[in-house]
């Protein structure tokens, strides 16, 4: 006869060996591998879809970003899984991210706002 804690442990390990693909499946559907990651890469969109720019992370931090043809450093960033935020100057900009490869930009600047979809290349 199986005593009750060979059983338990059988069940256990059944249901461990059992559930663990169901737990990834489940975290990839709900966007759990899909938008957490790394940020490194060059995200680039173009500020109210007309004005190039692009947003270069490197190490988990915002190493500079492009505006107009020129690249400028970033020397301050706060990047968590989900977000990125960094200021020059009066600027602020936030990132905010989708999925994998696509993020939400907004700009906050003294002489107005805007919004961008950058996509990581």
């Amino acid at each position: 006869m199986i005593d009750r804690r060979t059983l338990l442990a059988a069940f256990a390990v059944s249901l461990a060996m059992s559930s663990a693909p169901a737990l990834a499946r489940r975290a990839h559907s709900k966007g759990g591998a899909a938008k957490g990651g790394t940020w490194d890469g060059r995200w680039a969109g173009a500020w109210g879809g007309k004005d190039a720019t692009a947003i270069n992370v490197s190490g988990g931090r915002v190493v500079s970003y492009e505006y107009g043809g020129q690249t400028n450093p970033v020397s301050i960033s706060r990047v968590t899984p989900k977000r990125i935020v960094y200021n020059v100057d009066d600027i602020v900009v936030t990132l905010i991210r989708s999925s994998a490869d696509r993020a939400h930009a907004t700009i906050k600047t003294s002489q107005g706002n805007g919004v961008a979809e950058l996509v990581r290349q």
